[in-house]
This record gives C-alpha cells, structure tokens and sequence, in this order.
C-alpha cells in the first residue's frame, strides 16, 4: 500500500469516528430479487390536452368542424347530454349522468371569421359531406370583398400557433365552392402582432364535389402565439373541411407524426414500456364514447375522433399505430388497454349484455394481429397493407381500467380464458387491485392496482409490497403519483414517490411493471392536479418527479442485495431510505440514498465481499427547499448533477444533502462474478 494510500485510509477512519452518525450495510453475499427490464415504463392517456396540443403535432384545432358533435351513445336535451339510462355494473343502479353540452359555442371552438364590415357570414352545416368521419364543414357565404383586405377565417390553433424561423410547415386542406366565386384562397401563418409569417396561395377549382388542397408553408420568423388564416379575396360561397397543419420536422420524420422535443422528453426517460390509450377514456362515459382503435386508424381525414370525458374532443391522430410506431422507434414494449364491455363506473358505468362479449373478445384479438399477426392473419395483412411488414413490438394486453367487483371478474375469467389460449405469448393484466375481489379471478398473468395519495403515504408504506403473497400473479404499478395534500406538485413529492419507488424496486419479484400517471399537461388545460411533465407551445419542462423517473429508469441493477440502514443515535427518520443492487453488464454497485429531511445526512457506506474501485459516479437531485419545483422560467431548477467521486472504497463516508435523491455508482467485482 502507498503512503498516499495509507493517508487516505487513516483520514476515512477519522472522519467516520468524528462524524458518523448512521451505517449502510451493502451485502453482496446476500443477493435479493432479479430486478426485470420491465420495470420502469410511462402511460399515456390523452387528458391535460396531453396529445392533441402536446405530444401529436397537429397545430390547428378543431381541424375537422365536429367539435360540438354530441357524446357518443347520448341524446341532448336541454342543454345537457344524457347517458343512457343503464345500470351501473358496479351499483346496479341507474347513474343519470349527463354533461352541459352548448352546441352553438362548440361549433366554433378555436375557428373565427374576421368581417369587420360585416359582408361576410359563416355556420356550420353537413350537407355534402366530406367524408363520413367528418360530416361536417365550415360554410362562408361571402357578399362584397374590398380592395384592401380578404375575408379571413381564422383558427387559434391549440393556445397559439407556433412556428419557428426558416422550418417548414405541411399544409393540408379540403375546399369546394360555389360556381360563381371567382377568387383564390390564400394561407397564412400569422403572428400574434399581425405580421404575415408565411403565406401561400392556392387558385380554388369550382367544380362540384370536394378539392384536396396541399402545399408548405416557411416561417419568416419565430412567434408561439400565432394563428393560421384561410384567406378569401372574392364574393360567392365556399366550403372548409378538414383543414391541417404539421411542422415538417416531427419526430423521426413521420407522418402524422409527434412534436420532436415532446417525443424525445418521453424517449429520454428509456422507458422498457409505453401504456396507451388510457385510463379512463378507454372505457368512455358511456360504453359507446369508449376508445375504438379501429377508428384511430388510416389517414388522419377519415378517423371520426371522439368526444374525451375530460371534456374536449380528441382527434385519435396519435392512434393505435402511431402509439405502436413511436415504441418501436424508442425501443420500448407496448401495452395495449382494452375495453370489455363496460363503461367508466364514475360515470354512467352501462355495460353491455354477456350475448354481445364475443364482439369485444374479437376487437381485442384483431388488435394483437394487428400489431404482431402476420398475413394470414385479417388485421395483420392490413397493417402491412398499411406500410409496415415486421411485427410491431405488443407484448402487453390489460384488460379493462380501473375495473372491479363481481361482474368484472366474472367477465375477466371468460376473456382470459379465451385470449390466453389464442395468444400464450401476449401478457395479459387485470385490473383488480390488492383487495378488490382478488379471489374471484381464476388466473391472471398480472394485477394493476393504484396511488393517488400524499407525500405521507408514500413515505410510511415503503414496506407495502414485503408482505404481499407471492406466486398468484405479478405486480404491475400502472398509475401511481404523490398528487394529494402534503407535498403535491412539489420535490417534496418527488421525493416521496422515489421513496415509494425503492420500496417496490426491492420487492422486484413481485412488482416487475410501473408507471407514473399522469404523464404530460398542457399547462393551458389541467385536468388532473400533478402531472410529470409540462407543455406548452415554447417549451417542454420535465418536473423533479420526471426526474426521479429517469434515474430510476438509468440506473436500475440487475439484482437487489441485501442492504440495511443502522442508526447509530436516535432512530432514522422515514424519511430517509436506501437500497442496493449490482449491475453485472457494468460491473457496478447501485446504491440509492433518499433524505427527505431538512439536515444533511453522513452515512457511513460498508461494501461487504467485494473489490471496490476508488473511482464512481454520483447523480444526485436536490434543492434548497422541497417545496421548490421546476417551471417554465426555471425548468432546471431541479435536475439531478453527476459528479465523479474517487473516494469510493469497502468502508467510506458519503454525506447526503438535505432533501435529495442520491445514485451512488461504485465500480466492483463481486467476489463469485
């Protein structure tokens, strides 16, 4: 040994006797649970605006004119839309659901028509329709046009049209229009102080029937709060339908594709999995508003949309294979959340009659073709017939969401039973949390129960999983987030869900699948209090919660060991957690310290049965205050900081931060490696 070895080793043993108040004990002797590359995924369900606004690259708004179209499987009376007056299937009781419903003001959503001389008239009517996914169009009935100016239908687009310098911009649009308008049609990005943006004119054909019309439009300058303008320069009446605007660089260059920084912030957190369509728009208000991935397929024009039970209507433009395209593209597993036969049960909760199960238990298997059949197959030919001859990456099928009681669970076993023997290798999940009627499911490959608690729960139920039985089924944690009460919204939320996470981490052998939930906000339209990350024309922020999530995600071991917390004074606060693992591909010990208290914490960290290098990284996320949060002016106000430390050995001294989430990577060969 060196004498500058010798020092140093003298100087680590003076400071763990000084300062030391608390052990960590890593054994690798004892090894725990494999830790499966399953276990860190995301759930997209469309709320917050989280597609249409956020993640899907559609810049305009009520593109096709049926935003006011009524809630599937309701009748509109009186201002409202009522439900079907069905039995709940949890209550057996009638719901009487119903929603406000302002035809008139709906019609218009984000469209206007700017006449200031009042020459000019517009409505929304369906005759000659464009197409039947999209009956309706945009009527302008226009009387004189002056010298100075247009007749301009103007759309808003989602809070603002945003554009930046010199990109371009693929335009789509539908128009037919009466024998005597003699005029042309000019489109525009406009900025949000009226300065022209971009603009291209389009010569209008007036012959019968409807007229496709494309071209790309560059952006002169950069503004987030624009709009886009149809622009008409002649007397006579003209009809829009369907009209679309997609920034050319979309992520990987797709078609209909996603908005690239919003896309990449979901690839970076490496998820082994993507959950899609949702929650609870998969099941819908009522059993006939649910999600039909059928009709989220083929050109963007012909998919009917439908009204979101959060309260807009969504596009289905990132659809069942856009949501199958990006997990290929991003390397991850999807998770395919299919409806059985019933509504949400917090809402009408109608259901349909056990006769009619077989059409939902063929849905489900012509969604599996789909993604992974071949061309015998009806939906597997047609997904190739669709451009895209490999398998799409399906291993997942949960079945239903948030679903329980008896007539869930018999209406489980028959769906089971029938779709596992058609596709033993597809993973299936039910619903059913801890307690909810588990012994009323025959089998099941996987349960799905939730959180929505605060910072405190979290913290005292690190424990939750230790004692759960083993061997009926895995885990799969497919919503969960601190957004309650104490610390919501907050790091110290954050900090409560990594607490949350080690414990379930450590009990890998059962929990094998997580994810947080809700995923993205359009920070123009929250529907749910907390959500990951936050959206808005300009920007992509990620939350202290998104990163908690992506060292999670980063830094997962291949397996537990055996690790223990060892108070030396007063007994440690729950506050404060760790766990340990190995990863064998690096060669590397993982240990994650959590302190969610105000003091600075000194442990002293003893790597039993190992060969340590000095030499490791520290990733450590903290603040000043775990009351602090990331936000639009400051999104990196918390984000974890890597350092390189070269004082790792058997038997060292780490001091923690106060309110931080710290990922200790020691380089080690274990003894029997």
């Amino acid at each position: 040994m060196s004498k500058k070895s010798i020092l140093l080793f003298v100087y680590n043993l003076f400071i763990l006797s000084v300062f030391s108040q608390a052990k960590l004990l890593v054994d690798f002797q004892q090894k725990g649970a494999s830790i499966s590359p399953s276990m860190y995924g995301i759930f997209f369900e469309e709320i917050n605006h989280s597609g249409d606004g956020a993640l899907y690259a559609e810049l305009i708004q009520n593109r096709g004119f049926e935003e006011h179209v009524l809630i599937s499987g309701c009748e509109y009376r009186d201002g409202f839309a009522y439900a079907p007056q069905s039995p709940n299937y949890i209550s057996g009781n009638i719901s009487n659901w119903k929603h406000p419903w302002d035809i008139e003001k709906l019609k218009y959503t984000a469209w206007k028509l700017d006449d200031l001389l009042g020459d000019a008239s517009c409505d929304i009517v369906s005759d000659a329709p464009l197409h039947a996914a999209t009956p309706h169009s945009m009527k302008i009935s226009i009387n004189n046009v002056y010298t100075d100016g247009f007749i301009k239908l103007i759309n808003e687009g989602y809070w603002g049209v945003p554009v930046r310098k010199n990109e371009k911009y693929n335009l789509r649009f539908f128009l037919r229009a009466s024998q005597d308008y003699k005029g042309g049609v000019v489109a525009r990005i406009v900025s949000s102080d009226n300065k022209v943006l971009a603009e291209k004119r389009f010569n209008v054909e007036c012959k019968e029937g409807w007229n496709e019309y494309v071209g790309v439009l560059r952006a002169k300058d950069t503004d987030f709060k624009g709009s886009f303008e149809l622009c008409f320069d002649a007397p006579g009446t003209v009809w829009v339908d369907y009209v679309s605007l997609f920034p050319e660089k979309t992520f990987n260059c797709r078609e209909n594709g996603l908005r690239a920084d919003v896309a990449q912030k979901l690839a970076d957190l490496k998820p082994a999995f993507i959950r899609w369509p949702g929650g609870c728009i998969v099941e819908g208000a009522t059993i006939e508003n649910r999600v039909k991935w059928k009709e989220t397929l083929g050109d963007p024009m012909t998919r009917k949309g439908e009204w979101d039970l959060w309260n807009y209507r969504t596009t289905m433009g990132f659809g069942y294979h856009e949501f199958l395209q990006y997990c290929e593209d991003i390397g991850a597993d999807a998770m395919f959340v299919a409806n059985v036969g019933l509504s949400c049960r917090f809402r009408n909760g109608d259901y349909v009659d056990e006769s009619q199960l077989t059409v939902y238990i063929q849905d489900i298997c012509d969604a599996i073709d789909y993604a992974v059949g071949d061309a015998s197959t009806e939906w597997g030919l047609k997904r190739i017939q669709a451009g895209h001859k490999k398998t799409f990456p399906l291993k997942y099928v949960e079945l239903g969401n948030e679903n329980w009681g008896v007539h869930y669970a018999t209406i489980y076993n028959r769906f089971y039973k029938e779709l596992k023997s058609r596709y033993p290798q597809i993973i299936f999940i039910s619903t059913i949390g801890f307690g909810d009627d588990e012994d009323r499911i025959d089998k099941t490959d996987m349960i799905d129960p939730h959180w929505y608690v605060n910072a405190d729960f979290f913290y005292k139920n690190t424990r939750l999983f230790d004692t759960k039985k083993r061997g009926k089924y895995k885990v799969y944690v497919g919503e969960y987030a601190c957004n309650q009460g104490v610390g919501s919204g907050t790091l110290e939320a954050a900090l409560s869900e990594a607490a949350f996470m080690m414990g379930m981490e450590r009990n890998s052998d059962l929990v094998t699948m997580t994810s947080y939930a809700p995923l993205i906000e359009n920070s123009n339209r929250r529907d749910w209090s907390t959500n990951m990350i936050w959206v808005n024309n300009e920007k992509v922020v990620g939350r202290s919660s998104y990163y908690v999530q992506q060292m999670f995600s980063l830094n997962r071991p291949d397996v537990n060991l055996k690790t223990e917390l060892i108070s030396f004074a007063d007994t440690l606060s729950e506050r404060v957690q760790a766990i340990g693992g190995y990863d064998y591909r690096s060669k590397e010990i993982v240990i994650k310290v959590l302190n969610g208290t105000g003091q600075e914490l000194s442990l002293n960290i003893e790597l039993n049965a190992c060969k340590v290098s000095g030499k490791g990284r520290v990733i450590t996320l903290s603040a000043a205050s775990d009351k602090l949060e990331n936000s639009f002016d400051y999104p990196e106000l918390i984000v974890p900081i890597q350092t390189i430390s070269k004082s790792f050995s058997n038997n060292f001294l780490q001091i923690f931060k106060p309110y931080s989430f710290t990922i200790l990577r020691v380089k080690a060969k274990n003894i029997d490696v």
